[in-house]
């Protein structure tokens, strides 16, 4: 069984912000249960990516939309 976080913890997992996991959410690119909660694989699939972007040094467009959000 896979542990579940919170919005607010998968934002601080991810290193962005609760606006920008909220946007994951309405996207469809995270899946929160009943509980509100996202499972940690979803979370690190996504961290995953989020990790290549920045290494491709795509870094400042990944930044600016999660200040814009």
């Amino acid at each position: 069984m896979s542990k579940n976080l919170s919005l607010n913890e998968c934002a601080a997992r991810l290193g962005t912000s609760r606006g920008f996991v909220d946007t994951m959410v309405s996207k469809g690119r995270l899946h929160p249960d009943e509980q509100n909660q996202v499972a940690i694989t979803e979370i690190d699939e996504l961290a995953a990516l989020l990790k290549k972007l920045r290494g491709n040094g795509i870094a400042a467009m990944v930044d600016a939309l999660d200040q814009s959000l």
